[in-house]
């Protein structure tokens, strides 16, 4: 732990919008009264577990500051409904049942505004048939870093769109994009990531050799659909393409709510399907799971669910 404050005392970077980015659901923008009241130098903070897990799960439709007003709102017959006040509908233990195992709400959306999908189609594949590869234990070591020191200016999914970029002279790149994925070695990253870069300080006395490694797998994880992947289908299929329900604590599992089966992406899945096949079911899971609030009993367990209701608690009310 004191690595993590001695970094966060190094760091000093702060940035007022997140930009939406072409083909994805956008990166929710921070509403105007965010920082109306704010002083010209934002003092940096960080992100609590609870918000980012809303972020990654919620804030599309319901808004950043849970005001219904998400970027996917505007696309809906049905405004979202703000949850500011969710603490006084449903005690702890009712939301984390609805949230891990309520049944699908349907969402029906203004047919118009439905987005062209084919570009999510190839960049969602192209993440699916990663999945078996992808050295997950490492990863998810390399998020756990990441979650604590780089998404404050790096963002959720590496966009460049953390709360706290502003104050940088050059805003931080998109590291999930193809072309910088492409551009840039394992080598140079490391270099990067120990060493600094610009405004960006070094993390070579702070972090392990191990830990460097880790981020930087995790780093290689970002891309476009990654993120379509984290917001879409990791809820039922889990963030490495294996759906597990074991996670789920007894004290919300009922009678009335049943785990549906899905399928595994594993290297079997992808040597008896062609990518024809997979890509027509892609554009039909898309246009499902974004028309509806899904449970989130493969993604989520009871304790970062009760963390999300603890961030909605600490909103201010609506006035």
């Amino acid at each position: 732990m004191w690595r993590v404050a001695v970094l966060l005392l190094m760091v000093g970077c702060a940035r007022s919008s997140l930009p939406a980015r072409p083909g994805l659901g956008a990166t929710p923008p921070l509403s105007a009264d965010h920082f109306a009241s704010a002083p010209s130098a934002v003092a940096p903070r960080r992100f609590t577990t609870g918000e980012v897990l809303y972020i990654r799960h919620c804030a599309d439709c319901h808004g950043w500051e849970g005001r219904g007003n998400g970027p996917l709102s505007q696309m809906l017959i049905a405004q979202p409904p703000p949850l500011r006040h969710v603490a006084t509908q449903y005690s702890e233990a009712e939301f984390v049942a609805r949230v891990l195992l309520g049944k699908d709400l349907r969402v029906p959306f203004a047919t118009p505004a439905f987005p062209n999908t084919e570009e999510d189609v190839t960049a969602l594949l192209a993440h699916l048939k990663r999945l078996p590869t992808i050295p997950w234990e490492q990863a998810e070591m390399g998020a756990s870093v990441y979650d604590a020191l780089c998404v404050s200016c790096h963002g959720i999914y590496g966009a460049g769109d953390g709360l706290q970029a502003a104050a940088l002279p050059t805003p931080p790149r998109d590291l999930g994009a193809p072309s910088y994925q492409q551009q840039v070695s394992d080598e140079e990253l490391w270099q990067i990531i120990a060493n600094g870069k610009g405004a960006m300080p070094g993390t070579g006395d702070v972090l392990t050799p191990d830990e460097i490694r880790a981020v930087i797998a995790f780093v290689r994880l970002l891309s476009p659909g990654y993120e379509l992947y984290d917001r879409f289908c990791a809820a039922c299929h889990g963030p490495d393409g294996v759906p597990d329900t074991s996670t789920l604590s007894q004290e919300v599992l009922t009678p009335e709510f049943v785990p549906t089966p899905v399928p595994r992406f594993d290297e079997e899945y992808f040597r008896t399907r062609t990518d024809d096949y997979v890509r027509t079911w892609i554009r039909h899971m898309l246009k499902e799971n974004r028309t509806v609030m899904p449970h989130f009993s493969g993604e989520l367990n009871a304790e970062e669910v009760r963390q999300i209701f603890t961030y909605l608690r600490s909103l201010p009310p609506e006035s």
